[in-house]
């Protein structure tokens, strides 16, 4: 009978299986069940986050470049301005060279003109001065004759 009695188990042991799996059903829906749907929800919060975060990561990288190209932009559009600039400076500069140089000339004619002048006082005075002293030469000469 010992043999036999092993063979085919005892009630009990099918009541005890039975337990266990309601025991294993309740736990599963009591705990198993919430604790995965809380699971399952925080993957999908770190899911959309994720997908919000590429999203973002995506529009910051477009407005980097975007700002890259204005900079670029900017930068260009100051060189040109200051090119201008140099340009403006170098004409001005030329312009005020050449007046000066012309306001120069104009001094330089003038003194010359002046010098002129007193040349030709002088050439007066000094032609005076020899006929005067061609008379006197000749009166000598006429007296001495």
């Amino acid at each position: 009978m010992e043999i036999q009695q092993a063979l085919y188990p005892n009630i009990t042991l099918f009541i005890q299986a039975f337990l266990f799996l309601i025991f294993m059903f309740i736990i599963r829906q009591i705990l198993t069940k919430p604790y995965g749907e809380v699971i399952e929800s925080r993957e999908n919060i770190v899911r959309k986050n994720y997908e919000e975060a590429s999203k973002l990561q995506e529009e910051a990288n477009k407005l980097l470049a975007l700002a890259k190209e204005e900079i670029e932009k900017a930068s260009i559009a100051s060189k040109e301005i200051l090119e201008k600039a140099k340009k403006e400076v170098e004409r001005i500069k030329a312009e005020k060279i050449a007046q000066a140089e012309e306001e120069a000339q104009k001094e330089i004619e003038k003194s010359v003109e002046e010098i002129r002048k007193a040349l030709n006082v002088e050439k007066a005075k000094l032609e005076e001065k020899i006929e005067e002293i061609a008379k006197s030469i000749v009166q000598r000469i006429e007296e001495a004759a």
